[in-house]
């Protein structure tokens, strides 16, 4: 997918947390927070002792949610708990997960990558992983 050459945002080394379920979108959502200074993190990649800990170690999360992938729920109370912000990602029907997360962002797939690099732009910054 292309990415902006330009205006994209500076991640300055931020961990940035991936639970994608298709291994090709999660690998191009890598991908590109690499491309940004980012440092992503796949939530599949993590044990369970791990996944729980996550939420603690990133400065925001890309979450996947459809239909037959409710168990990111819990994921997303506990990143919520600890204001981590969320962008979902879906191709399942905007209006039931709207509904079911009002308040956190959503994008349909295939993720626009100049909206995600202005929504990474329009969060506060967290403190970096690593100096800039």
């Amino acid at each position: 997918m292309p990415r902006p050459a330009d205006n994209h945002p500076d991640l300055c080394g931020r961990i940035i947390l991936i639970a994608e379920t298709s291994p090709l979108i999660a690998l191009d959502l890598a991908e590109t927070i690499r491309s940004w200074g980012g440092q992503p993190l796949m939530y599949y990649d993590l044990s369970a002792q791990q996944q729980a800990a996550a939420p603690g170690e990133v400065c925001a999360a890309l979450v996947d949610m459809n239909r037959s992938h409710r168990q990111h729920t819990g994921l997303i109370d506990a990143l919520r708990q600890r204001n981590v912000p969320v962008v979902l990602t879906t191709a399942w029907q905007l209006d039931i997960i709207g509904s079911q997360f009002p308040g956190i962002t959503i994008f349909e797939k295939p993720v626009n990558f100049a909206a995600l690099a202005q929504w990474f732009a329009d969060r506060s910054k967290c403190p970096p992983a690593q100096r800039c």
